[in-house]
């Protein structure tokens, strides 16, 4: 048996190139999934939430990751930020804005 046609074992998935629906809805729906959520899940969820114009703050709070997580996301991605800049009192909120604050 030839050692180079065997393929090193990693113990690691492929990396996902396409987010996984049932995954992302997860997120979204502040729900932990099953499974570890992919840098793919997570960029999709981001995209969703501040497409419903949510805050960073919100969003970190519905995916349990810290602000600083959301913002490198949204940077890498290209997403824009889910509040328009000015005063946005009359925005929906379900989460608290502050990450400071979480529960």
């Amino acid at each position: 048996m030839s050692t180079a046609a065997r393929t090193p074992r990693t113990g690691r998935r492929p990396a996902a190139t396409c987010p996984d629906e049932v995954i992302v809805a997860e997120l979204v729906a502040g729900r932990r999934p099953r499974t570890k959520a992919s840098a793919a899940d997570m960029a999709e969820a981001v995209r969703h939430l501040a497409g419903r114009s949510f805050s960073d703050g919100q969003i970190a709070y519905r995916l349990n990751v810290a602000c600083r997580t959301v913002l490198r996301i949204r940077a890498a991605h290209h997403i824009p930020a889910g509040l328009p800049p000015g005063p946005s009192r009359n925005l929906p909120v379900d989460a608290p804005s502050n990450y400071k604050y979480r529960g």
